[in-house]
């Protein structure tokens, strides 16, 4: 099967075999030219069965989605395109992004904004939205692949601000300089495989801090969280 899907504002020709990225990418199908093409090998489904963070049986359609998103990674930093590890919501026309190490608590953050401010909060993506940097700003995208809550919708906004989250009995949060938010931001941006992937990733990653306010949270599960997120980050 064959057809042209837009990532990030990035039209791309994906060709696949199984189901699995059909089913989860239909919103994104696009009747745009392509501005390349996309196949996951037999190679490529190997590294990623290899390099799973949970060691289990995956099956082929899953891994080829997996792959596809790895091979896009790889071509979208031409275009200014990188994708961060993260839960991003919409609040007011503005993203906010929040990211930390697996199993701190990004999405039961993000819950809590919708459970505080309703219906005015709108989830971009859970787990790995897209970051496309425009002469006005860096804006956040939604992405298929949206973690396993499978929360994410194809809309973008310019992102406001970026907090990392710790767990921590009362809920506080602070701006934090660039060198502090350099390697943390390292952590969880895609890094491409290859030397001059990763040179560009590096000079985004240093826009992306001069452009973008950074701020560490330690919260709490309380709704609280929410409040005291939002107005530190005002």
């Amino acid at each position: 099967m064959r057809n042209v899907y837009k990532f990030g504002d990035i039209p791309v020709l994906v060709k696949y075999r199984g189901q699995y990225f059909g089913d989860n990418c239909r919103e994104y199908l696009s009747g745009e030219e392509p501005l390349f093409e996309i196949l996951a090998t037999d190679e490529d489904l190997e590294y990623e069965k290899e390099h799973a963070e949970q060691k289990r049986t995956y099956s082929k359609s899953y891994l080829e989605h997996t792959a596809i998103y790895r091979k896009f990674c790889e071509r979208a930093v031409d275009y200014g395109v990188v994708l961060c590890h993260g839960s991003v919501l919409e609040y007011k026309g503005e993203a906010y992004l929040f990211t930390a190490p697996s199993g701190t608590g990004k999405s039961t953050h993000t819950g809590l904004w919708r459970r505080y401010f309703g219906s005015e909060v709108i989830m971009i993506n859970d787990d790995k939205p897209l970051l496309r940097f425009e002469k006005d700003g860096v804006y956040a995208y939604g992405t298929p692949w949206d973690g396993k809550h499978h929360i994410s919708n194809n809309r973008n906004a310019k992102l406001k601000a970026i907090c990392f989250l710790y767990q921590d009995e009362k809920n506080h949060i602070d701006k934090i300089s660039d060198d502090e938010a350099l390697p943390m931001i390292m952590n969880q941006i895609y890094r491409p495989r290859n030397a001059e992937g990763m040179l560009k990733t590096m000079d985004y990653v240093s826009e992306l801090i001069a452009l973008v306010p950074m701020y560490r949270m330690g919260c709490n599960m309380d709704t609280e969280a929410a409040k005291v997120a939002f107005e530190g980050m005002q």
